[in-house]
């Protein structure tokens, strides 16, 4: 049996999908209703709980043999990350009443070795289970290309792609796609004892090849720009960040820009396969499919089960 927690976002949805169409048994735990609503039915046993509490934990870890650990993101209620902390403790606690721990994977981040901004939880969790589970693999993902997606809409209507990330430095990046292949393969066959895995894409991308890869798929001329640092509190808090969670994200924006987040020499360091352009291709799509659907619902509701 194959536990993914949380199993709400889009690479945790992946992951169960692939699982699912291989015939396997999957659990899904996740405190999001409509994700508990999309499984039902649907191939996968679901946890009804809620993961913030040990209860919940103990029971979706019941014959479970492997455990894909996704910590969820902010709390969409307060913008804190008070939720994923309840969320890791009921899990610890649970763990801590377990006399045979699962074996887990562990999706966590770069940027946890040097426990900067908001990648310093991951580094406390990662502690913890090391403490906790004799097998246990950590996949530490470069900034995610599609992080990149909100800049897409405003690329198309005013031809700037505005970003985080400085102008000069070359950033690694790895898409969701290449992430999801390899929680796979850790799932499928699993490593034994602790290893530490770090995924980059096909190379490093700096503002240049960001432009480029924009012109490539909205086929118009595209500059990617630098926002001003001393805007950044008020783009994260209208997001929806509290003023302390956007200031670990200020934070961990400043470590990449400045190099503080690199390659970790003791990670065995991996590579993915997709490209910048590809990638913000599927975003572009899954863009324009969410217009359509918001025009026609019922449209939406067939390929979100497709």
């Amino acid at each position: 049996m194959y536990l993914i927690a949380d199993a709400a976002g889009t690479i945790g949805r992946s992951v169960t999908e692939q699982l699912v169409g291989q015939g396997l048994l999957v659990r899904i735990l996740t405190a999001d209703a409509s994700c508990r609503d999309l499984w039902r039915g649907r191939g996968a046993e679901v946890n009804e709980g809620d993961p913030a509490h040990k209860a919940s934990w103990i029971k979706a870890l019941d014959g479970a043999q492997r455990l894909l650990l996704i910590l969820p993101p902010f709390s969409r209620d307060d913008g804190s990350f008070t939720y994923r902390e309840n969320y890791c403790k009921a899990l610890f606690e649970a763990l801590d009443d377990l006399p045979e721990k699962p074996e887990v994977i562990l999706l966590s981040a770069m940027g946890a070795g040097e426990a900067t901004g908001w990648a310093d939880f991951f580094s406390d969790v990662e502690k913890k289970l090391m403490d906790r589970c004799r097998d246990l693999t950590v996949l530490r993902i470069a900034f995610l290309m599609e992080n990149l997606a909100p800049a897409l809409t405003m690329a198309k209507s005013h031809s700037v792609f505005p970003v985080f990330l400085a102008d000069g430095p070359a950033f690694p990046m790895v898409a969701n796609r290449d992430v999801v292949s390899l929680l796979l393969s850790a799932l499928l066959d699993p490593a034994a004892g602790q290893q530490l895995l770090e995924l980059h894409g096909p190379r490093a991308f700096n503002l240049d090849d960001i432009s480029e890869a924009v012109r490539n798929v909205l086929s118009k001329h595209i500059a990617a720009i630098s926002l001003p640092e001393d805007q950044w509190s008020q783009i994260f808090q209208d997001q929806g960040l509290s003023a302390e969670t956007a200031q670990k994200w200020i934070i961990y924006y400043q470590g990449l820009n400045s190099g503080l987040i690199c390659a970790d020499p003791q990670a065995i360091p991996l590579a993915g396969e997709t490209s910048l352009s590809d990638a913000l291709f599927q975003i572009w799509k899954a863009l324009q499919r969410d217009e359509r659907a918001a025009v026609d619902p019922e449209r939406k509701i067939y390929e979100g089960l497709v």
